[in-house]
């Protein structure tokens, strides 16, 4: 039976489906050393983000609308040896109250792209300012839209990428469809995953959706300065260089 929570289906293979994704790690747990932690992490998933922070010798609570992803991220820190570094709580980015402020807030791999109105837009991040102290960094990243991503058939499926599995040998071949809304500036993802074998051979094939918000870059800032953040830098990539034409990525670093 399906689960009622958001992206509770994908906590059994999202970290396959994403295993190669390390290269915003380093990023964040810069930020962290930065900050001197503690670190919040809205949007935490199964921890993937949250457990490089705590392994670099942070305390990082993590926030997840889904509890079966919490439940990874538990048993991923009771087998790393973090628990005691790591506490993972069930709750929405928009509402969730700690009732303590961190020096650093995060929300890394785009999960703030999960607020699909710009009321959400704004809740989340009144939130994350009410969690963080005066002073405090917010950072986070989202998809660099561009016109030719937007005009892309709707109908078309494309390659996304192939993913070796260390532990099996298998691979999972990823393909995927974009439904673009352009008046809500939305999209309604689809990912056809298939698993397969050493010799080639479908073990078996998965359909995963999920919908995001773009945003624009200075429509970002602006939300951001409405919000009550003050800028501090936008990162064409998690290399720190500059927003460009072909920056697939924009990263924020905001101030209270």
């Amino acid at each position: 039976m399906r689960s009622q929570h958001p992206f509770d289906d994908w906590a059994d293979i999202y970290d396959r489906v994403y295993a190669y994704l390390t290269h915003d790690v380093p990023f964040y747990v810069q930020q962290s050393l930065a900050s001197g932690g503690p670190v919040l992490e809205l949007g935490c998933g199964t921890g993937r983000v949250s457990l490089a922070i705590a392994e670099a010798g942070f305390d990082v609570v993590g926030v997840d609308i889904s509890p079966r992803m919490l439940a990874a991220a538990r048993a991923k820190a009771d087998e790393q040896g973090l628990a005691a570094r790591c506490r993972f709580v069930h709750g929405d980015m928009r509402t969730v109250n700690l009732k303590r402020r961190f020096p650093l807030v995060i929300m890394p791999f785009r999960s703030f792209q999960s607020m699909l109105t710009v009321d959400d837009q704004r809740q989340a991040l009144a939130n994350a300012k009410a969690h963080l102290k005066h002073g405090g960094m917010l950072a986070l990243d989202v998809f660099a839209p561009d016109i030719p991503m937007l005009a892309v058939d709707d109908s078309a499926t494309f390659h996304v990428r192939d993913v070796p599995q260390r532990k099996t040998g298998h691979t999972f071949v990823v393909w995927g469809q974009n439904r673009w809304d352009h008046l809500a500036q939305t999209n309604a993802a689809r990912l056809f995953i298939e698993e397969l074998d050493q010799d080639a051979t479908v073990m078996r094939r998965l359909h995963r959706e999920f919908t995001v918000r773009y945003t624009f870059r200075y429509e970002m800032q602006y939300l951001l300065e409405a919000c009550g953040f003050t800028v501090e830098v936008v990162y064409g990539g998690f290399d720190g260089g500059p927003v460009e034409e072909n920056s697939a990525d924009l990263v924020w670093v905001a101030r209270t």
